[in-house]
């Protein structure tokens, strides 16, 4: 990467970590972001900001000119969204305008960041896809045309940020810990991976730097159940709550209700196919990723610890 890199995303969770590692590697970085004054000041004084969404065709295109790679964060990472279309504009029309940039501009590599979701799909036949999953599964479908691009696929992410949809894992884990988070889906035990946000992050750059054109690979930490999470962090933590498991049925018709809501104007944080998807086993092997990339992931201990020592000092900064 010895050209400039767009960012798109850079405001985002695993962006804003990017965009760091990046910069403390001397690299110059360009960002496109919606709303600029949503990157932290310390990092909007030391990146050059282009204003504009992803969805406006121009800003992508001067967005692209004259860099050398592409770090595509960028989508609608959402449960739902009160604009039906707004998941096919971001997630698959907004890619093949970027893509058409690249091309034009003859950027030498793209690192699209997708999810773990579309991997395995056609195991998923018994329900709807999400139209998260449908939007990114035809976004991948386009990038694997181009020549330069590579295609990584981040697990459940965790760490230090915004307790937002986006980090969902550490927002459950804060609130296991302040004793709001009381009910879970009796979900079987089945597992998924989760990973540190800054082995997201150097995943990322490796994939820029030796990752394969057209290659997959998988960013991903350790395979755990849900309530094997919760076991790791009241063991680490000390601290211990007791959250009982809802049935599935139960869980479904409450996020029914919650659409219904929605389409009300209130918020859904939750859907039935998103209930549906959490039933279904989702552990990953990283092995051909740490091998080809050298990418070395930390365990979910070490991980876990860190994150609550973050949330111990956000506790005592908010204080």
């Amino acid at each position: 990467m010895s050209g400039p890199i767009l960012v798109t995303g850079a405001t985002g969770f695993i962006g804003q970590h990017l965009v760091r590692r990046l910069l403390a590697q001397d690299a110059r970085v360009r960002v496109l972001c919606r709303r600029p004054e949503a990157l932290p000041g310390e990092l909007r004084a030391r990146v050059e900001v282009m204003a504009g969404d992803l969805r406006d065709g121009e800003a992508v295109r001067r967005s692209v000119a004259g860099v050398h790679t592409v770090l595509h964060l960028g989508a609608c990472a959402r449960a739902w969204s009160a604009d039906p279309h707004e998941f096919r504009a971001v997630n698959l029309d907004a890619v093949a305008e970027l893509l058409a940039a690249a091309e034009r501009e003859g950027v030498q590599r793209l690192v699209h960041v997708s999810t773990v979701l579309t991997m395995r799909l056609e195991e998923k036949r018994g329900r709807s896809l999400t139209p998260y999953e449908a939007t990114k599964l035809e976004g991948e479908r386009l990038v694997e045309a181009c020549p330069a691009a590579v295609i990584v696929h981040p697990t459940r992410v965790y760490g230090p940020g915004p307790l937002n949809d986006a980090n969902g894992v550490t927002r459950v884990i804060a609130a296991y810990l302040t004793g709001r988070f009381r009910v879970r889906l009796a979900d079987g035990d089945v597992q998924a991976n989760y990973v540190h946000v800054h082995d997201v992050a150097d995943g990322i750059v490796l994939a820029a730097r030796r990752g394969r054109p057209g290659a997959h690979y998988v960013l991903g930490g350790e395979n755990a159940s849900l309530a094997g999470l919760l076991a790791a962090v009241a063991e680490l933590s000390g601290v211990r709550r007791r959250v009982y498991p809802i049935h599935p049925r139960l869980a479904v018709a409450a996020a029914g209700a919650v659409e219904m809501w929605g389409r009300l104007g209130g918020q859904v944080p939750i859907t039935r196919d998103w209930v549906r998807l959490f039933l279904e086993d989702q552990r990953v092997d990283t092995t051909l990723t740490d091998a080809e990339l050298g990418h070395t992931p930390r365990g979910l201990a070490a991980g876990l610890s860190e994150t609550l020592e973050w949330l111990r000092g956000d506790a005592r900064r908010a204080a």
